[in-house]
C-alpha cells in the first residue's frame, strides 16, 4: 500500500489554449496520476472583428483573421466576427454580449474537452475540472455535458480504504470588480464546513479553493498599480487553521506565487503568466505510507515551475 501520487496544479488559464496545451504536455511528461485545472477556465475577454466583404477591421485597422485567431489561442481571448452594426448592438446589450460569450465559451470548453481526449489517450491521468470567480455560471452547465462536476467532494485513490479527498470550491472573497462567482468571507467558511464535515479524516482532503487564504504569501496583490496588499480569504484561512487538511491548491492572485504554511497544510498558488502564453504550474508529490492499519498521507515535495 506504500506508494507516491504524483499531481499536478494548474490555475487561471483564462482561456488560453496554448497555456492549456502546455499543461496537458506537462502533464504527461511528469507522468502525473492526477491534472487538477484550477478556476478562471474562460477568458475575460472578446475582441470584436469586424467584416467587410472579405477583409477585416478591428477599430477601423485591417488585420490579418489567421493572425488574430493564433494569437487569440496564445493569450486568451475571444474572437468574434461580425458586422459594423451587430457589433455595435453587442456592445449596448449586456444581455446580448453574455449570449455571445455564453457560445463562445461552449465552443471553448467542447474543443479543450477534445484536445484533452486526444493528447491523453491511453495515459491513466485523470483531470479534474474546477470554476473560478472570472468564470460565468453558466460554465457548470456546459460542463455538465460531460458529465463534469466543478464544485463539491472527490475520491481520489479509488478503492482504496482511508483514500484521498479533493474539495473544491471557486467562489472568492469580494473584489473591486464585481466579478460572476464572490461571497462574504462567512459565506465561504460555511460552505467549506459544509463540506469538511462530510470527511471522518480532514488530514485527507486538499483543499481546491480558488481564494487564496488570508495573509500569506500566496495572496499579496497589486493594488493601484504600486501598492501590494493582503487580499485573500479570511474564511479560507480560518477553514484550514481548524480542520488542517493535507495540502491547499489557490489560484485567483496570479501575481503572487509561493508555497507557504499554514500550521501544518501546505498551501501552494502557482500563479499564472496565461495571457502571456506562458504556463506556470505546480507539481506535487505525496507519500502514501502504511501505519498499523491506516494508510496516512504525507506531502513528500512541491515544486512551482513555468514554460
Amino acid at each position: 500500500m506504500a506508494g507516491e501520487i504524483k499531481l499536478m496544479f494548474v490555475t487561471d488559464l483564462h482561456g488560453s489554449e496554448i497555456a492549456y496545451r502546455k499543461a496537458l504536455n506537462a502533464a504527461k511528461m511528469y507522468n502525473v496520476d492526477y491534472l487538477i485545472i484550477g478556476g478562471d477556465v474562460t477568458s475575460k475577454n472578446i475582441a470584436f472583428i469586424e467584416r467587410i466583404d472579405d477583409k477585416y477591421y478591428i477599430n477601423g485597422n485591417e488585420v490579418d483573421i489567421k493572425t488574430v485567431y493564433e494569437e487569440a489561442k496564445k493569450y486568451g481571448y475571444y474572437v468574434h466576427v461580425a458586422c459594423k452594426e451587430e457589433i455595435r448592438k453587442i456592445e449596448e446589450s449586456k444581455e446580448y454580449y453574455e449570449s455571445v460569450k455564453k457560445t463562445l465559451v461552449e465552443k471553448q470548453i467542447d474543443n479543450w474537452i477534445k484536445i484533452a481526449e486526444e493528447k491523453l489517450t491511453g495515459s491513466h491521468i485523470k483531470i479534474f475540472w474546477s470554476y473560478g470567480n472570472d468564470d460565468p455560471l453558466y460554465l457548470d452547465e456546459i460542463f455538465s455535458k460531460y458529465n463534469i462536476r466543478d464544485e463539491g467532494i472527490f475520491e481520489l485513490e479509488e478503492g482504496r480504504a482511508n483514500f484521498l479527498y479533493l474539495i473544491s470550491y471557486g467562489y472568492v472573497n469580494p473584489t473591486p470588480f464585481k466579478s460572476y462567482r464572490e461571497e462574504l468571507d462567512s459565506t465561504i467558511y460555511i460552505k467549506g464546513e459544509d463540506y469538511l464535515k462530510k470527511i471522518d479524516d480532514p488530514t485527507r482532503v486538499i483543499l481546491n479553493f480558488h481564494a487564496p487564504p488570508y495573509n500569506t504569501k500566496l495572496d499579496i496583490a497589486i493594488v493601484n498599480g504600486k501598492k501590494r496588499e493582503h487580499v485573500g480569504s479570511r474564511g479560507v484561512r480560518d477553514l484550514i487553521e481548524r480542520y488542517k487538511p493535507l495540502l491547499g491548491l489557490h489560484g485567483h492572485i496570479v501575481e503572487s506565487p509561493a508555497t507557504d504554511k499554514i500550521k501544518n497544510t501546505i498551501i501552494v498558488n502557482p500563479g499564472s503568466l496565461a495571457h502571456e502564453g506562458t504556463l506556470k504550474y505546480s507539481v506535487i508529490v505525496i507519500e502514501r505510507k502504511l501505519e498499523g492499519l491506516l494508510i496516512k498521507y504525507k506531502i513528500k515535495g512541491t515544486a512551482i515551475l513555468s514554460g
